[in-house]
């Protein structure tokens, strides 16, 4: 089902001065905040050109970033929805999936015209799987040729592909099974990313594989894969790989693992999620573990008060710097150019923030200005002080905020929830 193009988008004042906002739990020497954009939750971020397209539960919000260092509102459309943390954008559309509800039932796909980026046309709404079998896709949508007309839906037991050449309606081509999602513990597939040499890197809980595509969709080819070293469970895998960024002949991985099971009760950071540098080689099981970077807390014996609170999750890098979004603790900036030895360079942690992701600036030529993705906070926006020979930059530790701890409160299971939502009235002392 498609609708017909629409146009819901809310008139937006005159651009105002960045917001100040809160001052941060603690930051690096190096790292400045620059101010706040507060666009209402966001999960996800795009550009083209001097745009940036923000997507979260409440919608899409375009930004003016023709000033790096100071972000606009342009538009703002309406769009409840959950949860496309990785909004993607090919040609003149922009994609927005809402996850599924229950096995395959309830995603769906919007497909946004933005040939003019300041007033975004929503052209089609597509229900997708409606089967009531198997792990539905949904999860995250992202186009996989450079002439925009495939995409794949990740989130599922299956990889899903469609025919985006007519963005207004587009079209089920069938589902094929990435070897990223082969798991016996948890057998989905999580993102995809296309890098310079077009080979596609499905990632998931059996690990990552890359793969090109063929004349037939639904049988694309494996060129490289993690083999059993990335497949939950493992060292290397805890519950899911997340998304990945070639970087030369590196693969850059997170790890998400939000909950970790091991402990009771479940919540605290000994074992969750991590960033990871893996060795490229084109062949299937020819990708090697090379390091893991864990934060402060994730390294520590300790227990969070939040239990998303410790887990890498979307990045992005520019010549060997990552930024990457770690949920409760923050930005992270790490130096990757001897993939044998990440370091971090820097940190900034927001006071009362969820950074879901860290994108750096495409309009700031130095690439030292990053927006984040804060669940709770919009879009914040930071400059790191970064050098040109990045070995010249010093390592540094963040503290751990004793605000991320609980001593006064007992965690006890929501009913529904269990210890993914503790109810925290019983009061110990």
């Amino acid at each position: 089902m498609a609708l017909a193009a629409v146009v819901i988008v809310l008139e937006v004042q005159p651009a105002e001065a960045l917001s100040p906002g809160l001052p941060p739990l603690a930051k690096s020497s190096n790292v400045q905040h620059l101010g706040n954009v507060p666009t209402g939750p966001a999960l996800g971020m795009v550009f083209k050109g001097s745009w940036a397209f923000v997507t979260g539960p409440s919608g899409l919000t375009v930004l003016n970033i023709t000033n790096a260092a100071a972000p606009t509102v342009a538009a703002v459309h309406p769009l409840p929805h959950f949860e496309n943390e990785d909004v993607d954008l090919c040609g003149h559309t922009v994609l927005i999936t809402n996850d599924r509800e229950a096995r395959d039932l309830g995603s769906v796909l919007y497909a946004f015209d933005i040939s003019t980026p300041a007033h975004p046309v929503l052209v089609s709404v597509t229900p997708v799987g409606l089967t009531g079998n198997g792990r539905g896709a949904g999860h995250i949508a992202n186009f996989v040729n450079a002439d925009c007309s495939q995409m794949w839906l990740d989130g599922g037991d299956h990889v899903e592909v469609f025919d985006m050449s007519n963005p207004a309606a587009p079209r089920s081509l069938g589902k094929f099974e990435s070897v990223a999602s082969q798991s016996a513990n948890f057998r989905v597939s999580h993102d995809t990313e296309r890098d310079s040499k077009g080979v596609l890197w499905s990632v998931g809980g059996g690990g990552a594989a890359g793969y090109q595509l063929t004349a037939d969709p639904l049988a694309p080819k494996l060129v490289s894969s993690t083999g059993p070293a990335g497949v939950n469970p493992s060292p290397y895998n805890d519950f899911i790989l997340h998304n990945s960024k070639r970087n030369g002949s590196t693969l850059l991985i997170t790890e998400e693992d939000y909950i970790d099971t091991d402990e009771v009760p479940p919540g605290g950071c000994r074992g969750q999620g991590k960033f990871e540098t893996w060795s490229i080689a084109m062949r299937p099981g020819g990708l090697t573990p090379l390091d893991t970077w864990m934060t402060e807390m994730n390294g520590s014996d300790s227990k969070a008060a939040a239990t998303v609170n410790c887990s890498s999750h979307w990045f992005e890098v520019s010549k060997d710097l990552v930024a990457v979004g770690w949920y409760e603790q923050g930005t992270r900036f790490l130096d990757v150019h001897d993939p044998r030895n990440i370091r971090q360079v820097g940190f900034y942690l927001p006071a009362n923030g969820s950074t879901w992701g860290a994108f750096w600036s495409p309009t700031d030529p130095t690439r030292s200005i990053v927006y984040t993705a804060d669940a709770y906070l919009g879009v914040d926006v930071l400059r790191i002080d970064r050098k040109a020979d990045l070995s010249t930059m010093p390592a540094s530790v963040a503290p751990i905020p004793t605000s991320w701890f609980t001593t006064s409160v007992a965690y006890a299971p929501s009913a529904t929830w269990r210890f993914a939502c503790p109810w925290t009235d019983v009061v110990v002392g």
